[in-house]
């Protein structure tokens, strides 16, 4: 029996988005369920609303690349935004790649505004994060049969992760 391959329909309508996550993998580390889970948006949306960025992190983002060209609107900067920031997440507050809650609330609040996070102050913001993490387990588990339908893709065998 076939399992329900949601996210990789998806994905190839949307296509631009999964060759950058990929090497956003490759180059950061960042899982590929823990990149588009980041985007905020059912799939079906991505060519809507890419990343909502901090301002400060954004910049950031965009002097230590020196990509100063670099848009949150395009798939490609949104998407190496997210591995280079959650890259960060894990070096500075020691975040385990598999923990997306503490990713999300990372790039809500910024590195530092995670260390003074209340979840009991801010319920509606803790419900979000775990949200997040329930699509990133799914897209998970999804996402290892998606290898199979990529495999004709020309992309796909220079950046091959699995």
């Amino acid at each position: 029996m076939k399992q329900d391959l949601q996210i990789c329909e998806e994905l190839d309508d949307t296509d631009d988005w999964v060759e950058p996550a990929m090497l956003a993998q490759k180059k950061y580390g960042t899982p590929l369920a823990l990149s588009l889970a980041l985007l905020e948006l059912p799939l079906s949306e991505l060519d809507k609303k890419h990343v909502r960025p901090r301002a400060a992190d954004w910049d950031e983002y965009r002097i230590r690349s020196e990509r100063w060209d670099a848009s949150p609107n395009n798939p490609e900067d949104a998407i190496d935004f997210i591995g280079w920031f959650t890259q960060q997440t894990v070096k500075r507050n020691k975040i385990g790649w598999q923990n997306v809650k503490e990713h999300y609330l990372a790039l809500r609040l910024g590195h530092g505004g995670l260390q003074r996070f209340d979840q009991a102050l801010y319920t509606d913001l803790a419900l979000q994060a775990k949200g997040v993490e329930l699509r990133a387990k799914r897209w998970s588990g999804e996402l290892n049969f998606c290898q199979e339908q990529w495999q004709g893709e020309s992309w796909y065998s220079k950046l091959k992760i699995w």
